[in-house]
């Protein structure tokens, strides 16, 4: 990830753009959650005066000095009383604000008993740290005055029994006035597992110090405003450490270091996307470090200022949410991908939008990429090098609680974007027709919803659990029009051996309003640029034995339809003659061929009748009897034609029968939307 984001550096500087470039001490407050709020303690002169929520805005802003085990202002304390008990467990969940009267604060402050307490050995070191970080920063500062006006009420603090009393006191009083009832009830109790350990079973309670003081000054602590006072005054000390400081060494990008920034932890990044990123993250339990004799930091060395670029540049690419479906997007749960030019133009686009369809825009592939590949070149400079118009890709994956890799990363530019997205589209459309529907290309991004979705046979969804394709596998699709596509054609050809006689009978009942049409729509799309990637084309694979035999079982079943609806008064069998074989078919064709054959032939001698039956009265469908007669006719000698000795089919193959069990019969001479027979097929079928 450094060396994408040190490429992304060089174009902020080169466009002139401001980046937020933060003090490496200076980090992120937790996420604030419903379940999860941070808590802001207003303090004066020993009291705590007001307990009150911090909005989720303000905690993308808020900040701390300091690092896990200790930090200022804001800091991770915990609620006051651990509670085991399952009654007053169930107590506290079935509790309503209209519950509270005296009887029942009595009853809340007998909870808050002395062996309950929370605030154990284990956070009493935690605390400490806490003040400790408080006094050092103070020192950094010295001339920020609301840092010291602030150390100077938590100074009352210091022994964290009188912290607890005070919060706990304030917290009933939220409840005797009725105010903010839930909060007042997070902050006094803690929801413990009896099974553990009250040191490691306390809970986790994020709170932000305040002074009534530095509101009447206009620069509150839980404010946008003081941490990036806060954030400047840290960063002219930092620069005056590095003026005073002799550089000895050179890191990887030829920038003067200190060899005492090799041990200092690499920044972190809070990501809008929903999860943090260290830049790098390499120790010596890592057997690979040992190989170079070169451990830790000393393995890739970085200075601070190029960690200060690397992190602002960062934070400038995803720590925004303004800059969502810009620059990034989340394509999965804990997937982010980052897209970014080499060379910023003035006027910002989006790069991400040809890759996954916006959750607002309901435009299409076709149209999304045509409109960003026009404003690319819109943006391009006159006798520009080609390679500063280049496209940085790349997606970070959270693999679990500590570690953040990167997985998949590709550069390109708007000559490459457009070839891959004409294959793209191309090969999507590589396709017969549907009664159902076009099948238009899918997003690249929305391509695994397809690989990742199980039906049933009766088409019912099977498992949303089972994710065997990375959701970013379109992409590389997209971006690579030689990856190997045999296992993504197995996966779609099983899926069309389960969810196949489904749809045929969906289709004899002409409802295309189920919704499994939408994906099987994707599917197919899916399945015509497989078949392109193998070479396979629609021009030949529709006179080939697989479709055309798809084909036959198409008819055969409109043929038994036709006899249930005229003969059995329209009672349609669950399921009919090619539908039932459909699955036999893909495993055995000819074996299934004549079983297919037994099973037609009292229909086809009830049609062959039917069809010179001059009595019957008009509207009972003797002409579109003789039409499907004479499309199964016409099939079965193409397949005569096209005969293959092949006891299986492949894949492919699997794929071509799947299609051509699905696309439209082949179109006949029509005269004002009628057939030489005087009938339209769709409407003939719907008036039976």
């Amino acid at each position: 990830m450094i060396n994408e984001l040190y490429r992304l550096t060089e174009a902020i500087d080169g466009a002139g753009v401001h980046t937020q470039q933060w003090h490496r001490r200076y980090i992120p407050i937790p996420g604030i959650k419903p379940k999860a709020p941070c808590v802001r303690i207003s303090i004066l002169k020993g009291k705590v005066v007001e307990l009150s929520r911090v909005l989720e805005d303000l905690g993308t802003v808020l900040r701390k000095f300091g690092d896990n085990q200790g930090s200022y202002p804001c800091m991770n304390l915990t609620p006051l009383y651990r509670i085991t008990d399952e009654s007053i467990k169930m107590a506290l969940k079935t509790l309503k604000p209209g519950d509270i009267d005296p009887a029942k604060i009595e009853e809340i402050e007998s909870w808050c008993q002395g062996n309950f307490n929370n605030w154990g050995e284990k956070f009493q070191k935690k605390y400490k740290v806490c003040m400790d970080r408080s006094t050092e920063l103070c020192k950094l500062v010295p001339e920020f005055t609301p840092v010291q006006m602030l150390m100077e009420e938590s100074e009352y603090f210091r022994d964290s029994i009188k912290l607890h009393r005070e919060i706990e006191t304030t917290a009933f009083k939220m409840l005797r006035r009725h105010e903010h009832i839930h909060l007042a009830l997070q902050i006094l109790f803690y929801q413990g597992n009896p099974a553990k350990k009250p040191e490691d079973d306390c809970g986790s309670l994020s709170v932000a110090l305040e002074s009534p003081r530095l509101i009447a000054l206009g620069v509150p602590a839980a404010s946008e405003r003081f941490v990036l006072a806060l954030n400047d005054a840290l960063m002219k000390t930092e620069k005056a450490w590095e003026e005073d400081t002799v550089l000895e060494e050179v890191d990887a990008f030829g920038v003067s270091f200190a060899p005492t920034e090799k041990s200092t932890p690499m920044p972190t990044v809070k990501l809008a996307g929903g999860f943090d990123v260290t830049l790098r993250t390499m120790f010596s339990g890592q057997p690979c470090q040992t190989r170079y004799r070169r451990i830790e930091d000393a393995s890739y060395p970085i200075s601070l200022k190029m960690r200060g670029k690397l992190h602002a540049s960062l934070d400038w690419l995803g720590g925004n949410k303004e800059r969502e479906n810009i620059t990034w997007m989340n394509i999965d749960k804990g997937e982010i991908l980052f897209a970014y030019p080499s060379r910023i133009p003035e006027q910002a686009i989006s790069y991400t939008r040809m890759f996954g369809r916006s959750k607002k825009s309901d435009v299409t592939f076709e149209e999304q990429t045509k409109q960003f590949l026009a404003e690319l070149r819109h943006g391009r400079e006159a006798n520009a090098d080609a390679r500063s118009d280049r496209i940085q890709l790349f997606i970070l994956k959270k693999i679990d609680k500590a570690r953040v890799k990167v997985v998949y990363t590709r550069q390109t530019d708007a000559h490459e974007l457009e070839k891959c997205s004409e294959a793209w589209m191309f090969g999507c459309s590589n396709l017969s027709i549907f009664l159902f529907g076009t099948p238009k290309a899918p997003f690249p991004l929305d391509a695994t919803d397809i690989f990742n979705v199980f039906w049933k046979q009766n088409g019912e969804r099977a498992t949303d659990r089972c994710r065997p394709v990375s959701q970013y596998h379109g992409l590389e699709l997209l971006m690579n029009p030689d990856f190997p596509v045999t296992a993504d054609l197995h996966m779609l050809s099983e899926k069309a051996m389960t969810v196949g006689a489904f749809l045929g009978s969906l289709l004899v009942n002409k409802d295309f309003r189920h919704s499994i049409w939408e994906r099987i729509v994707k599917m197919l799309a899916l399945m015509g640029l497989m078949l392109y990637r193998k070479g396979i084309r629609k021009e030949d694979y529709m006179e080939d034995f697989p479709y055309q035999y798809g084909q036959l079982l198409k008819v055969s079943d409109e043929l038994h339809a036709m006899y249930c609806r005229i003969v059995r008064n329209g009672e349609l069998p669950p399921q009919l003659a090619g539908s039932s074989l459909y699955q036999a078919a893909a495993e055995a064709p000819l074996r299934t061929m004549n079983v297919l054959a037994q099973r037609m032939n009292p229909y086809i001698a009830w049609a062959k009748t039917y069809r010179t039956n001059t009595d019957s009265p008009k509207g009972t469908g003797a002409g579109l009897v003789k039409w499907f007669l004479r499309m199964y006719e016409e099939i079965a000698g193409k397949l005569y034609e096209v005969w293959t000795p092949n006891v299986r089919f492949n894949d492919e193959e699997r794929a071509q029968l799947f299609i051509g069990y699905l696309a439209a019969l082949p179109k006949r001479e029509e005269i004002d939307g009628k057939n030489a027979e005087g009938l339209n097929p769709i409407e003939e079928v719907q008036r039976l």
